[in-house]
């Protein structure tokens, strides 16, 4: 995975022909990034399907607004964010969510496991797993959220502070207080 400093020149070509309305290019950005988008915003809904809606949403209004979107280096961050902002906003307008500050971050068992990962889980004892799972949810919904943009996401502290929409500092005392913590409770 590339890290959101060094954008990928492919991600960049996908953007600027999607733009140019290359339906095959803008299928790609959709295939590419779906499946993460969808764990993302599970984290904030456990309405499956009003996650995908808004997904879905997102890139309809992407492709109607296509020719007016800006260039970007960082599409994986564009999208998280712009998903970020569109279930704030149905859930407001549903009535769910009154302020975003209410928007729940709900921590699931953590991402999309690589097949390393995986054969890390399964070696590790039941009781690891469990304790690890109960301190992660054990931290307030902005740190659970902080972590996972962080370590599972690859996001460096700029992109995370634009895609929660707090500064950059917070974003490093929010990361270092999580860090902090799980240590003490560990």
């Amino acid at each position: 995975m590339s890290k959101p400093d060094t954008p990928s020149l492919d991600d960049q070509l996908l953007w600027n022909a999607f733009r140019g309305g290359d339906e095959i290019a803008f299928g790609e950005i959709a295939r590419k990034y779906y499946k993460g988008l969808f764990s993302y915003g599970s984290r904030f809904s456990a309405d499956r399907e009003f996650v995908k809606d808004c997904i879905q949403d997102l890139f309809f209004e992407m492709w109607t607004r296509r020719e007016t979107l800006g260039d970007t280096d960082f599409v994986k961050f564009y999208l998280l964010k712009s998903l970020r902002r569109k279930i704030y906003r149905e859930s407001n307008r549903k009535n769910w969510i009154y302020e975003e500050a209410d928007l729940e971050y709900i921590n699931e068992s953590v991402g999309d496991a690589s097949i390393e990962q995986r054969i890390i889980e399964i070696e590790s004892s039941e009781e690891e797993t469990q304790l690890i799972n109960q301190l992660l949810h054990s931290l307030p919904k902005r740190q659970q959220e902080v972590i996972y943009l962080k370590f599972y996401e690859d996001l460096d502290n700029e992109s995370i502070a634009q895609v929660m929409s707090i500064s950059k500092q917070a974003v490093a005392n929010l990361i270092y207080r999580s860090i902090r913590e799980l240590k003490d409770r560990i």
